[in-house]
């Protein structure tokens, strides 16, 4: 029986709205050379414990996809397969005391520049990605693995 898969879709160029709107974010790249070991979601209603434990169990896995042109108006194309991920939560908040927001997974505080070098970003490119505009300072959800790399 062929496993099914969970898609996640990897920027190809970096979002409207992002200060490098239209460019390259290389997340294919940086995915293959391991520069990028994890992406970061938002988990409303819990949906990543189903999809983590589908593929823990081996009846599913992770297939990183990248829009081949415009984003929800062209086709996708698997970079990558994962058959092990790992799960952690994140919190992120961001007052107008602090320099660069503050990051916790699992509930213990972490380096930004470590996390967004994790995420194939620089600090401001982190920053402006789940910041930015946005009217909330306060960002809820989860890291996802692509290694056995923990926090």
């Amino acid at each position: 029986m062929e496993k099914k898969k969970v898609i996640v879709s990897l920027c190809r160029v970096f979002p409207k709205g992002h200060r490098k709107a239209g460019e390259a974010t290389d997340f294919e790249a940086k995915v293959k050379d391991g520069r990028k070991i994890h992406t970061i979601r938002y988990n409303g209603n819990d949906v990543w414990a189903k999809r983590f434990k589908d593929i823990s169990e081996g009846r599913k896995y992770l297939s990183l996809r990248q829009w081949t042109g415009r984003p929800y108006n062209s086709e996708q194309r698997e970079i990558a397969k994962v058959e092990k991920i790992g799960l952690q939560k994140v919190t992120m908040t961001y007052n107008s005391g602090d320099s660069i927001p503050q990051v916790w997974i699992d509930g213990k505080a972490q380096d930004i520049e470590t996390v967004a070098k994790n995420d194939g970003m620089t600090v401001e490119e982190f920053v402006d990605w789940f910041i930015g505009s946005r009217k909330e300072n306060y960002f809820e959800g989860v890291v996802i693995q692509f290694t056995d790399f923990k926090y």
